[in-house]
Formats: structure tokens, sequence, C-alpha cells
């Protein structure tokens, strides 16, 4: 039986692509289901939603259940972490929900879904509580890991260029799909590291860091984060700066609860958590972080 000493909620986000666009003539209690259905119409799309429903075990009828409408669409996951008191080890749960923003057009719902289905099956490409999780590492792995922004965004362009025989479309990927209609990844990749103004303020926040960024570049801004106010790099900086104050506020009440149950828990069990717990505080967390 698992006891539950600490229960840590660390929230992930994924920055969905905010685009403008008409409200569809459809019920907005249908028009859910209608993008899943329009999205399941072309090969990327139903794959992905295999994909999704395999990940979840869930059947594909039920995958509207993960989807919630939402002022930008985004990628929202909680890791649950539980410590089992006789063997010591941890527990790990993460749930998934996926914002779809609620004024788009129905090609927008469409694209934004298959983004955002990206992110949400990826394994996390990085661990809050890493003490070697840096600025630069978290900003790399959002954007080139394994269901980053890269990933999603070739995925959404794809779909985008599937849908194009079936569906009026506007150029949402038109900058980024070559002459025979494939995503250039290498494009993708570049513009999502382009910051323009703000290139030398966060270079200078990233520090020794920055190295781990050599694609970022003071070239005007292509792709905004789902807020519309800032470059990806930039965003993710501070979403960063955010989760590290979240982690380390967990991490100093883990100590905490370890403590006061020191006389009730084997020292088997309590020391080498506490020992790991410390090791990130003093790895990543500084005095009132």
């Amino acid at each position: 039986m698992v006891r539950s000493l600490f229960l840590i909620a660390i929230l992930f986000f994924a920055l969905g692509w905010r685009v403008p666009g008409p409200v569809p003539d459809v019920m907005a209690e249908d028009r859910m289901q209608t993008a899943i259905e329009v999205l399941a119409r072309t090969a990327t799309g139903h794959t992905l939603l295999d994909r999704a429903a395999a990940n979840w075990g869930v059947r594909r009828s039920d995958l509207k259940k993960k989807f919630r409408w939402g002022n930008v669409s985004r990628t929202h996951a909680v890791l649950t972490r539980r410590l089992d008191s006789k063997t010591g080890k941890e527990i790990r749960e993460r749930e998934i929900t996926i914002y779809i923003r609620r004024d788009g057009s129905l090609e927008e719902l469409v694209l934004d879904m298959a983004h955002e289905m990206v992110h949400a099956i990826a394994r996390p490409a990085w661990d809050p509580y890493d003490p070697a999780l840096t600025a630069g590492r978290y900003i790399s792995a959002a954007i080139e890991g394994e269901g980053g922004e890269v990933d999603a965004m070739v995925t959404e362009c794809s779909v985008h260029r599937e849908l194009e025989t079936r569906i009026p479309l506007s150029k949402r990927c038109s900058r980024y799909l070559s002459s025979n209609g494939v995503p250039d990844r290498a494009r993708i990749r570049k513009d999502f590291y382009q910051v323009g103004e703000y290139s030398a303020d966060l270079s200078q926040r990233l520090g020794r860091d920055r190295d781990r960024l050599p694609l970022l570049s003071s070239s005007p801004p292509e792709l905004l984060s789902s807020t519309g106010r800032a470059p990806y790099p930039v965003a993710l900086f501070e979403e960063y700066e955010e989760l590290m104050r979240v982690a380390c506020e967990n991490s100093r009440k883990r100590i905490e609860v370890i403590s006061s149950q020191s006389l009730r828990t084997p020292a088997s069990i309590s020391h080498p958590v506490r020992e790991t717990t410390e090791q990130f505080i003093k790895s990543r967390c500084v005095s009132g972080t």
C-alpha cells in the first residue's frame, strides 16, 4: 500500500500558437467534435489520434474529454509525486488537459488541436527536479525535444497541407511548406530562435547557458508564444523561472515533511530522499527562489 508522505504538483506549459480568426458557424457544443472528425480525415491526424488514444488508454470516441475550451491553445500537465513509505520509491503521475482557443475558425481549431496533441502525447523532455536542468537546457528541450515546438509545428503544417484539398485554408503554414509540400523542419527550427530586440537581454540573463542555444538570433521574430507578447525563447525563459520557483518551494516543503516524520519513517527511506532533495535545492534554488 502506498502512503503519501507528500503531494507535489508542478505545472508544465506548452506554448500554443495564437492566430486570430473568425468564429465558425458551428454550435459551441459540437465544434470540438467537428474539429476531431476533420482532423481524422487527414493521414497525419488519423495517426495522431490513434497514438493519443493508445497513449491515454481510451477509445477514439472518448478523446474529446481531454480537451477544454480556453482563451489560448496550450497543453496543461500536472505532475504528481508520491513516496511509497515502505520502498522509498517515488511514484509519478502526469495528468494532461489540452486547452483549445475558443474563438478560432474551424481550420484553426483543427490545426491547434494537432499542434497541442503532439505536446500532450510526448514523454516529458525534462524533469523539473533535475539539478542539472538549466534555463538553456529547458528552452532547447521545449523547442527541439521530443514533442517540442518544432515537432508540433511540423505536424501542424503536415495536417495543413493534407487539408488544403478539403476546406479553404489561410496561409498559416505557407512559410514552412517546401515546393514539394513537405514542412521545412530546419526553417521552422531557425524561426523559433529569432527573438529580435530581446536578444541582448536574453543573452545576458542566460549567461554561459547562451552557448546551448547557437541558433538564438536578433532577427525579427516570426513565431510568438500563445499570449502573442514574446518570442518563444523569451517566454520559455520566464516559464523556466516560474517552474524553478515552484519546484524550490515544493522541495523545501518536502524537507519539512520528511523532517517531521523522521521518527516514524525508517532512516533507509528518508535519508536518500532528503539528500537528493537537498542537492536539488543547493544546485537550483538561490536564496529567495
